[in-house]
């Protein structure tokens, strides 16, 4: 009996530390955070961070030629963040091509930028029935866009599907950013 209960408390204790195992997914929200940032800048038709470059006037001593020529080479090449393949760039075009349309309807607060990734009409009562249609259509078709975007860079990222809100809540807060 005494054995029986021995095996029967061991194989429950093995049952037991399988049950709490836990799976940690990596979501990687530095990276999806510099996405956002560069694609939003995008759409918006903002210039993107320049990266500090070396000086091409020519002008540098022959100890500093020399001192270069040791070190080793440094590369400027896209961050290892960008995301791009067609599907994004075209889903960017459609987003800049409404951004563009809507843009006098932001500045007029009409649409908002929601904390889910996604705009929002609010006080469209100055606008007569078929403006606020149109507007209406612009807003569905850039949440559609928006929705399939932040699909794509979350495949891209190699990143779940289930956390794709995460993606768009990322991309929430460039949006929200005031446009410069």
């Amino acid at each position: 009996m005494n054995r029986k209960l021995f095996w029967i408390a061991g194989l429950s204790g093995l049952v037991f530390a399988f049950a709490c195992v836990t799976i940690n997914i990596y979501f990687p929200a530095e990276k999806v955070e510099s996405v956002a940032g560069e694609i939003v800048k995008d759409v918006r038709g903002q210039k993107a961070d320049e990266k500090e470059k070396p000086p091409k006037d020519g002008k540098s001593s022959l100890f500093q030629r020399s001192l270069l020529a040791l070190a080793p080479a440094t590369v400027w090449a896209e961050d290892a963040t960008t995301v791009s393949n067609p599907t994004i760039r075209g889903l960017k075009d459609k987003l800049k091509s409404n951004y563009s349309q809507m843009k006098p309807y932001y500045q007029r607060g009409m649409v908002v930028e929601g904390n889910n990734g996604y705009v929002s009409l609010r006080n469209t009562d100055a606008l007569n029935l078929k403006e606020r249609r149109d507007l209406n259509n612009l807003a569905d078709a850039q949440n559609q866009f928006r929705r399939q975007l932040y699909e794509e860079v979350a495949k891209a990222l190699k990143i779940d599907p289930s956390q794709v809100n995460r993606v768009a809540e990322i991309f929430a807060k460039e949006w929200q950013k005031p446009v410069r």
